[in-house]
C-alpha cells in the first residue's frame, strides 16, 4: 500500500512525500527534498506523520489520517515517540537554563549598583 502527497517546501520548490506500508510493523517514508535524499531528518515527512497538513498542496488531505493509522505499532512510531520524549526533555532543560541565566543577569545588574 502506498500514499503520495505533494507538499510545498519553504521556498518555491515542491516535493513528493511517499509512505509505503510494508508490514504490520514497518512503514517507510520517502521525500525527494535535499535533506531526505541525503538520508537526513525531513520536516515534510514528520509534519504529515504528526498530522500537520498546511503545506500539503495535493488534493488528498484525508489520506493523512490513513498514514497516521498505518504508523500505529510500527518501528517508526516507536522512534518518533522517543524523539518527542527527548525533545520535551530538552525543551524543559532549555527553559530551566534560560531562567538560571536570567537570574545571573539580575545578580550582575545588582552587583553593578552596589553602594560602598
Amino acid at each position: 500500500m502506498e500514499i503520495k502527497f505533494l507538499v510545498q517546501g519553504s521556498t518555491i520548490n515542491q516535493y513528493e512525500v511517499k509512505f509505503i506500508k510494508c508490514s504490520s510493523n514497518i512503514l517507510n517514508a520517502y521525500c525527494n527534498c535535499p535533506a531526505a535524499e541525503n538520508r537526513l531528518y525531513c520536516k515534510h515527512r514528520l509534519n504529515i506523520l504528526s498530522g500537520i497538513t498546511d503545506k500539503i498542496i495535493s488534493e488528498n488531505l484525508s489520506d493523512v489520517e490513513i498514514v497516521q493509522n498505518w504508523l500505529k505499532g510500527t518501528i517508526l512510531e516507536f522512534s518518533l515517540n522517543e524523539y518527542k520524549k527527548s525533545e520535551d526533555m530538552i525543551n524543559k532543560q532549555i527553559k530551566l537554563l534560560k531562567k538560571q541565566l536570567s537570574n545571573y543577569k539580575k545578580n550582575i545588574a545588582k552587583a553593578m549598583l552596589q553602594e560602598n
